[in-house]
């Protein structure tokens, strides 16, 4: 079994040092970035990073500025634009042959905005129920957006944390869990910011024009129900028994539609 890293990779954003923390399992010169969604970290994807069907790759997950054990920014909001530059720098380190991006959630988006820019070597790209048109941004994003960041810090952040936390389902405790190592400044400006995105109708372009882009949702309910008509068939697959986290869910098929996506 590889091992596995735990480090910060250094990256220059805004004139400012970022220390983005990183889980990385190295296997070779092709890469599998992960990036997580809103209120969450690396450990979404703790699975994946370490799933023997991804073994012949390197996998990488990062936590984003202001999530995780990644530091808020010093130089401005936590935009989505600004994520998607922390990201093209973090690619610009790891340096691939090959490189396969996977976004859940915002994660997904901000996936998006940097392939416009530059992410050398990109092959495949995979949203995991990512935000792709104004309906995926949902409740909770608008809901955030539409506070002022004081009223969300102070009085809502913890409360959010809380539900999260006390719900039935596993997904929503463990997103608590995640959310709780959150900046309530990261979480609150990146849903303002995500809502933006979802709204502009680039996304869902940017996502048609990837010559080997797909979208993985969880078959549980209809969210997806909007969206789904909208792409490629053949590019499209549900995954069984799942909701919004199927890295929670249905780990082992997520795993499995990741493999057959990225291929060898």
């Amino acid at each position: 079994m590889n091992l596995l890293l735990n480090q910060a990779i250094p990256v220059d954003h805004g004139g400012a040092v970022v220390d983005v923390v990183a889980d990385i399992r190295p296997a070779g010169p092709d890469v599998v970035l992960l990036l997580h969604g809103l209120s969450s970290t690396k450990e979404s994807f703790a699975g994946v990073v370490e799933s023997p069907a991804l073994a012949h790759l390197t996998t990488c997950a990062i936590d984003l500025p202001g999530h995780g054990r990644t530091a808020p920014l010093v130089t401005g909001p936590h935009t989505l634009e600004a994520y998607a530059d922390v990201v093209i720098r973090v690619v610009a380190r790891l340096a691939p042959l090959r490189l396969h991006v996977v976004g859940h959630g915002l994660g997904g988006a901000v996936g998006l905005i940097a392939a416009q820019g530059s992410t050398k070597g990109l092959v495949t790209f995979t949203s995991v129920e990512a935000t792709l048109v104004g309906e995926d941004a949902g409740l909770v994003s608008r809901q955030i957006a539409d506070l002022e960041l004081e009223d969300f810090a102070v009085n809502e952040f913890h409360r959010f944390v809380d539900s999260l936390r006390s719900a039935p389902e596993a997904d929503l405790r463990a997103w608590g869990d995640w959310t709780a190592t959150c900046a309530p400044a990261a979480v609150h400006e990146s849903s303002r910011s995500l809502v933006e995105w979802a709204d502009s109708g680039k996304l869902l372009g940017w996502y048609r024009a990837l010559p080997r882009a797909a979208h993985l949702y969880g078959a549980l309910g209809d969210r997806a129900g909007h969206l789904v008509p909208l792409l490629d068939e053949s590019t499209t697959f549900a995954i069984p028994d799942s909701g919004h986290f199927p890295m929670v869910d249905n780990p082992g098929a997520l795993h499995s539609a990741l493999a057959a996506i990225i291929g060898h």
